[in-house]
């Protein structure tokens, strides 16, 4: 089909100075628009992986000082104004809750037309004065990526903004299949499991560590993979340490090329407390990694229990540990699970999927012309459509 774009400027102000899931899809998206023939603005905060990562994508970037409080610092707000109004901003997508206040206002009062925030935490929102204002008289659309984050979006204040304009956008992956160097493949009989992620409190590693130590009681041969950096590394290591298992956890720091990573492991693992809808997970999935995680948050909208993976009780690393042993012993299961992930990713997960549904939003009625990079009907992997849990609004 052919697009018929109109000209629009589409601004992502993301503030947040680290790189995670979140800026990940601003990235991909603000990418994929600029490819589509879409004007693609970016503003973040001064230090930010963000920008660093867009710096030689040819995209519009700017910088500018945001903290939690700057709605209150007119200068900030002045400086935002004068780039949206400046470059015709049509759309702006907001990142994080201290954006929504800030760039909010002042793509309000620069006559923005659509104002759009992305939640991806599955927290509360709190019912303030100050909420109340934005989400009824600033933001014009709120994209929740699970069913989960728009239920606590709306947990303390079910008025907060009408539900006709909070949308529900998946998160969205490619299908990857190319060949990559492995890190252990030398060894390929071990069992090797993989997480990925900060290393933080909300990620859980701590867990994993248990599991390896009981999984070293079993006698498997195993190497667990961890990528990420965070304020917890030296305490994990520790405890690895203390457990007797630090020979059989590497710790990676950040990884760059995530399919090397992903081609290297046998199971993806993710002991997180609570999430939004794991990006992280999706990429797994889309590499036909099994993923066995803790029944939280949005976990079971992404992961099909005994179909793609298993999903256990929070906290019983007793019976995350069993599910691995079974997928260790059982190689054919392990398999096919990895066949049904990618099958469940090409139904529902695609990225042009994610892009179609924000063009939706942004442009609603107006069909554009997606590159597919894998035909979803690909008879290599296909299983039954899983059911959709919502209807899209």
């Amino acid at each position: 089909m052919q697009s018929n774009l109109n000209t629009t400027n589409i601004c992502f102000f993301n503030s947040c100075k680290t790189w995670g899931g979140g800026e990940k899809w601003h990235h991909d998206i603000a990418v994929r628009l600029k490819n589509l023939g879409y004007n693609v603005f970016v503003c973040t905060n001064v230090v930010s992986e963000l920008n660093h990562k867009l710096s030689d994508k040819n995209i519009h970037l700017f910088r500018l000082r945001v903290k939690n409080l700057s709605f209150l610092n007119p200068f900030l707000i002045y400086k935002a104004f004068c780039i949206f109004k400046k470059n015709n901003i049509d759309t702006v997508i907001l990142g994080l809750p201290s954006d929504v206040k800030a760039a909010g206002i002042a793509a309000k009062l620069a006559g923005v037309r659509k104002i759009i925030y992305r939640r991806g935490t599955a927290l509360p929102v709190s019912n303030s004065l100050v909420n109340r204002f934005l989400y009824k008289y600033v933001i014009t659309d709120v994209i929740a990526n699970s069913v989960e984050i728009k239920n606590k979006f709306l947990e303390r204040n079910p008025d907060l903004c009408p539900p006709s304009r909070i949308h529900i956008v998946y998160n969205g992956v490619e299908v990857n299949r190319s060949s990559s160097p492995q890190l252990f493949s030398e060894q390929k009989s071990r069992l090797i499991l993989g997480n990925a992620g900060r290393l933080v409190n909300q990620k859980g590693q701590r867990y994993l560590i248990e599991l390896a130590a009981i999984l070293k009681q079993n006698q498997l041969d195993f190497s667990l993979l961890i990528a990420g950096k965070g304020e917890l590394e030296e305490s994990l290591k520790k405890y690895a340490r203390q457990l007797n298992v630090e020979s059989y956890i590497s710790f990676l720091g950040f990884v760059e090329d995530m399919d090397v990573f992903f081609h290297s492991i046998d199971l993806f693992l993710l002991p997180s407390l609570h999430e939004g809808s794991a990006n992280i997970v999706l990429e797994a999935m889309s590499f036909g990694k099994p993923v066995i995680a803790f029944d939280i948050s949005s976990m079971s909208e992404l992961v099909v229990n005994d179909k793609s993976g298993y999903l256990v009780k929070f906290g019983d690393v007793g019976a995350f540990t069993d599910r691995v042993m079974y997928l260790n012993s059982h190689p054919s299961v392990c398999e096919q699970m990895g066949k049904d992930a990618i099958a469940i990713i090409k139904n529902r997960f695609t990225v042009e999927r994610c892009l179609q549904q924000l063009l939706d939003i942004i442009q609603p009625q107006q069909i554009v012309d997606i590159p597919v990079s894998i035909s979803e009907n690909d008879p290599e992997h296909t299983i039954e459509k899983v059911p959709e849990p919502y209807t899209a609004l």
